[in-house]
């Protein structure tokens, strides 16, 4: 007969704010590690406490509880406490690609300061998991997760269903990635509470057992059983070596072991795993009845998800990328500034954070924790971008007349499109003078100030098409290193002007100069290709948009003569769910601006760009009857709900800005709701009528493929799902691509494949396990939301319609400065790579090695072939990975480029050691 033998993991799963703000959660942490270390002490069969795959928990008691530093280090180094990989445990799909990538990156690095990690992935309690998560960790050299969400643990009978791939019949599995890197998976079949509160009078443990045994052998595919000693916020069960000393004693059959993942992962890998099944891709819990998905946390606090992405786009995709450029020409990478950036925004990243199902208090400091990244990340690329501009050679330009400024492209691909930028005519400082004097005398001489006496040029000095707007004097101020502060009045012009290829991780020079300083050959205007506007019509050489008088607008596509009617609609309906799920009330039937007049005007047309608002005031029901207030109070769960909307009607306003640009095949939507109502979802309607079983959704360093119709389990009349920069469906031939900045949540519906996408939800509780009012999740006021809406041939990779969807949230850098001598050209690109089907995720500098890294993945389902091409001295270019290790070195080639072959969803670190004289 097999023994069998109980695997006991204590363990206490701790999210750091969720029904208690973040400092009530700390001081009960605090408690729970002070109980931890006096128990070490005095228990030494007590021999590990797990703290829950994040190093997080160590800073945060440490900061209340420095003394204990030592202390916590020898436990952390014999194995004790056990801490790590990852930094905090992250909600996977509402963060980036890179932010998944550094949360395990800096748990490493700091697990390894502090003793050591465990080689094992943790996903406890993720609302779905990514399906690139087994690549992520292979590269961090851990072949195990853990998980708790995601997947249907067992078909009936412990029969794997027919058809139904992703369900195993035990808890134990392999779990594959796109790129096919695969781990042993354990999924916490009966939770990450089984093993809690163990009893140790024996009579209750006899019964314990019993009942927790069986119900471990019913998923087991071994007899190493596991079961976790701890829940959320659980404290720490002081009296386990009695409890275990009591169950052994009842059942002799069974070997009871204070255990540890590592010892239980052994235990696993010595029984051998030839009969696991293999789970392939994401775990979005699609083979369940829907209900529990947690997906409409996706949508909970809109604002969140907004203030997230711009947030980690100026890190990623700004800060980081000019740290990288200046740094070549001398400047010194600011790392740890960096590393503080990217630490304060990954606190706001655990499930219960981002997510936005935590009570208002917790959602208010996450506000201050975005805002304080964000001023570090834009200080930073000021100060690079200030750095690198300073040493661009201007000399070209009239010293006298022109004002030059660089145009940064950050977003890793060539780019093109209109820019708009404030310009500094003149200065005038003002230090120990009355400050109003000198106003009045600028703004007396700048009086009579002329745009058409003004172009935009070239480096070259060739015309750029360009308007120019005054906008009067204005205040500002350097701070300069060697002395005090220096205030100034500047009168400042906006900018428009397009810009050609500017190269993905490089710079092109312009400048403002006034007209009679240029040559003949040169002072004409610029090449205009008109932007026609009738009524109610804008129109470029590539598209058509026709507004309706309900302020939907059609959509035709001069290239592939494709046309979309009925787009931009919105969609309102009650939610009387809670912050992690949606609910409609029974029977109710959605509203829509379907044949809502709309008031329509053009408000800004220019060759470079034209924009038509839209207004709605619409009538809304008020908000959910008391019924809903009852239910909450009673905890009647959110499906057996049965309270409506009341027939009291307020008025929404909602302001719809549609832009159309030169040379663009995509159309700009800005949405300015108003929102006065409460209990319900705002949503924008997208009618594709393309003829399509699946959607292409951008996820986690790939482009996920999902099924339209959902699996035959599904119950739930919403479908909706996570994305990340955006939604795509093509029917081969003409597709739609709609990115987003922080709009996480899209369904398809069956009318037409129309994509929705939701702009707003207004819930009054958190959900879950008690009653926790949250009114400031009604997110009630004025909200700015924005979407980009692609036209493309073919699909969304083959059309490279992704590079320009990615692209959408990222900013142009732009920086004024002088006319002067220079070591760098007007128009320069550091770091040149191209590869068909690979899309750009990270430039940044090694967090221990001075080396760069260049990080880029493969969208496609083929292998791609990547090339780069520095314009600086190499010593050498290596593969690396998630975690920057150094690997096999490549050779360059006879043009001094390096080649390598890039797998299907492969995720490719280059690491590039550049030559230091």
């Amino acid at each position: 007969m097999t023994t069998q033998t109980a695997h006991i993991i204590a363990h206490s799963h701790w999210d750091r704010e969720w029904y208690l703000p973040y400092e009530k959660h700390r001081l009960k942490l605090v408690q729970l590690m002070e109980d931890l270390i006096e128990t070490f002490e005095k228990d030494p069969e007590f021999t590990s406490f797990h703290l829950d795959g994040q190093y997080i928990v160590l800073e945060d008691y440490l900061e209340i509880m420095p003394h204990r530093a030592d202390r916590i280090r020898s436990l952390v180094e014999q194995g004790k406490l056990i801490v790590g990989p990852w930094y905090i445990l992250q909600d996977e799909f509402l963060v980036s690609s890179e932010a998944n990538a550094r949360n395990l990156l800096i748990g490493i690095h700091a697990s390894r300061k502090m003793g050591d990690y465990p080689k094992i992935g943790y996903f406890p309690d993720s609302f779905g998991n990514m399906g690139q998560a087994p690549q992520l960790i292979r590269q961090a050299g851990i072949e195990v997760a853990m998980y708790g969400r995601g997947v249907k643990p067992v078909g009936f009978n412990n029969e794997i269903q027919s058809g139904n791939e992703h369900t195993s019949k035990y808890s134990e599995m392999y779990w594959e990635s796109p790129d096919g890197s695969r781990v042993l998976a354990i999924l916490f079949a009966n939770w990450y509470n089984n093993g809690m509160e163990i009893p140790v009078e024996p009579d209750e443990a006899k019964a314990y057992w019993k009942q927790k045994l069986a119900q471990a052998e019913e998923f087991a595919s071994s007899p190493e059983l596991l079961f976790m000693n701890g829940c959320d916020h659980q404290p720490l069960q002081k009296d386990l070596t009695q409890a275990l000393r009591t169950a052994g004693e009842i059942m002799p059959g069974v070997t009871f072991r204070h255990s540890s993942f590592p010892e239980y992962i052994e235990a696993l890998h010595k029984e051998g795993a030839d009969s696991l099944d293999i789970i392939r891709g994401e775990l979005r819990s699609q083979w369940t009845d829907g209900w529990i998905t947690l997906v409409n946390t996706a949508s909970a606090r809109v604002y969140i998800k907004q203030q997230n992405v711009k947030t980690q786009t100026l890190l990623e995709k700004v800060a980081e990328p000019l740290s990288v450029m200046a740094s070549l020409t001398g400047a010194a990478y600011p790392r740890h500034e960096l590393l503080y950036a990217w630490k304060t925004l990954l606190q706001n990243h655990p499930h219960d954070s981002i997510c936005g199902c935590s009570v208002d208090e917790v959602h208010r400091e996450m506000m201050t924790r975005f805002a304080k990244s964000q001023q570090v990340a834009e200080s930073l690329a000021l100060q690079s971008a200030a750095w690198i501009a300073e040493l661009v050679n201007t000399s070209g330009f009239d010293p006298e007349a022109a004002r030059p400024f660089v145009v940064f492209n950050t977003s890793g691909h060539s780019r093109s499109g209109v820019v708009r930028t404030k310009v500094d005519v003149e200065r005038r400082y003002f230090d120990h003078q009355p400050p109003h004097v000198k106003y009045q005398e600028f703004k007396q001489q700048f009086g009579s100030f002329d745009p058409d006496d003004w172009a935009v040029t070239d480096s070259d000095g060739n015309p750029v098409e360009a308007m120019i707007t005054p906008l009067g004097p204005a205040f500002g101020y350097d701070l300069p290193d060697d002395r005090f502060r220096q205030p100034y009045w500047a009168y400042q012009v906006e900018v428009e002007f397009y810009v050609h290829d500017v190269p993905g991780i490089g710079y092109h020079t312009f400048a403002l100069v006034r007209k009679e300083v240029l040559d003949e050959k040169v002072t004409g205007d610029a090449a205009i290709s008109e932007l026609i506007t009738g009524n109610r019509v804008m129109e470029n050489q590539f598209l058509r948009i026709e507004i309706a008088a309900d302020g939907s607008f059609t959509l035709s596509d001069k290239i592939n003569g494709r046309s979309y009617d009925g787009l931009g609609i919105y969609e309102d309906t009650g939610d009387i769910g809670n912050e992690y799920m949606y609910r409609q009330p029974d029977d109710e039937a959605p509203l829509t601006t379907r044949g809502l007049p709309a008031d329509i005007q053009l408000v800004h047309h220019t060759s470079l760009r034209s924009v038509c608002r839209i207004e709605h005031r619409w009538m809304l029901p008020s908000r959910a009857d008391d019924l809903l207030d009852e239910e909450i109070r009673s905890m009647v769960p959110f499906r057996f709900r049965k309270s409506r909307r009341i027939g009291e009607m307020t008025e929404v306003r909602i302001v719809t800005e549609l832009t159309l640009e030169k040379n663009s095949r995509s159309i700009g939507i800005q949405t300015f709701i108003d929102n006065t109502v409460q209990d319900h979802r705002i949503r924008m309607l997208f009618k594709t009528g393309l003829e399509a079983d699946q959607v292409t959704v951008d996820s986690i360093y790939e482009l996920a493929k999902r099924p339209i119709q959902p699996e035959s389990e599904w119950s739930n009349p919403s479908n909706a799902q996570h994305q990340n920069a955006f939604v795509s469906i093509s029917n081969g031939q003409e597709g739609l691509t709609i990115a987003n900045k922080g709009l996480n949540e899209y369904e398809v519906l069956p009318d037409q494949n129309t994509i929705a996408v939701t702009l707003l939800r207004g819930v009054r509780e958190l959900g879950d396990w008690g009653v926790f009012a949250t009114p400031e999740a009604q997110c009630l006021g004025q909200h700015i939301l924005q979407m980009e809406l692609i036209s493309h041939d073919m699909d969304v990779i083959r059309s490279h319609a992704y590079v320009k969807a990615y692209q959408f949230p990222v900013p142009w850098t732009v920086q004024q400065t002088g006319v002067h001598g220079g070591v760098l050209p007007a128009s320069h690109e550091f770091l040149q790579w191209e590869g068909e089907g690979l899309a750009f995720s990270a430039l940044k500098q090694g967090e221990e090695r001075n080396d760069l890294l260049l990080r880029a993945f493969n969208v496609s389902s083929e292998a791609a072939s990547m090339k780069i091409l520095p314009s600086f001295k190499v010593e050498q270019v290596y593969e690396s990975t998630i975690i920057e290790e150094l690997g096999a070195a490549l050779n360059p080639d006879k043009d001094e480029s390096y080649v390598l072959k890039v797998g299907p969803a492969k995720i490719q670190t280059i690491g590039i050691q550049a030559f230091v004289q």
